[in-house]
């Protein structure tokens, strides 16, 4: 099992980054703390050569990196996917699982790539965009299976719409999530402040049924104040009990820190980072020592 942190192209030139690490080398410190893995948001501005160049940095520091799409309100969405090769949305995420399957060589493992179902307009049957969700996941899972083998897919349990927001994301129950990767045959993303949130406002279950635990393949660990994706300080989201269930489930894979530096920052600074940490790793050790599992780095 690895954990990882989110870590944006660019970060050594980002204020926030050089606010937060100092004039530390970022990558070794990472990689000192304990951290085996990076995910990098992507979106329709990220070029080529500069993932590219974002990858190579984080193999040469002994890091893993995956890759965590953004395209909501773009013609890239899952909701507009079509086969057609002109599709945008297809040719928009061949390049990304394209440049996956680069990083796979590279590190000489599996690249995960996490996506967001489809979110539209309330004006669209939910059932449509269901559908289409699953139609994008099928031939993602396709595509890397015919030329990408060591990529692998998985779907994000989804942060819900606010009332009112004239929006709708697929896959922000543990219901809709289970289908969708059930008849998709990909794993599935637990986001565990998505699920605390989602839970909070609609009172929906916190905690997902068993059948969903057994196709989680990735997760994104972060606590809650106020708002989403802080540092695990707060003991508001209840990760220790959600890594557990998975551990006893036979999850061995990546847990991302899905905090972005202004979190770390505005809870005191590295600290918090390293509290987090500490505690991650602390805990996953102690979870698999009394599932009976070996404990190792």
């Amino acid at each position: 099992m690895l954990i990882g942190i989110k870590l944006e192209i660019g970060f050594s030139e980002h204020p926030l980054y050089r606010q937060l690490y100092g004039d530390r080398e970022i990558l070794g410190y990472l990689r000192d703390l304990g951290f085996r893995a990076v995910e990098a948001p992507i979106g329709l501005e990220t070029e080529s050569e500069a993932l590219r160049g974002h990858v190579a940095r984080c193999h040469e520091a002994g890091l893993r990196v995956s890759l965590h799409p953004y395209c909501e309100g773009t013609a890239c969405n899952p909701a507009l996917f079509s086969v057609e090769p002109d599709n945008p949305c297809r040719h928009y995420h061949e390049r990304f699982l394209s440049l996956a399957a680069e990083a796979s060589r590279g590190q000489e493992s599996p690249t995960l790539i996490n996506f967001h179902p489809a979110a539209g307009p309330s004006s669209i049957p939910r059932r449509d965009l269901v559908d289409r969700s699953v139609s994008f996941l099928s031939w993602a899972r396709r595509w890397c299976s015919q030329n990408a083998p060591g990529v692998r897919v998985v779907a994000e349990l989804q942060f819900s719409p606010d009332p009112g927001e004239p929006v709708q994301r697929i896959g922000d129950t543990y219901d809709e999530l289970l289908e969708i990767a059930t008849r998709s045959e990909v794993r599935a993303c637990w986001d565990f402040g998505h699920a605390y949130f989602n839970t909070q406002r609609f009172g929906v279950p916190l905690y997902p049924p068993e059948a969903l635990l057994e196709h989680i393949g990735h997760v994104h660990c972060h606590d809650v104040c106020q708002g989403d994706h802080c540092p695990l300080i707060y003991n508001v989201v209840p990760w220790r009990q959600f890594i557990q269930s998975l551990i006893k489930k036979g999850f061995d894979d990546t847990i991302i820190l899905e905090v972005p530096p202004s979190a770390f920052l505005a809870a005191g600074g590295l600290a918090s980072l390293i509290e987090s940490q500490k505690a991650l790793a602390s805990w996953i050790k102690q979870s698999r020592r009394t599932s009976g599992l070996t404990i190792d780095d």
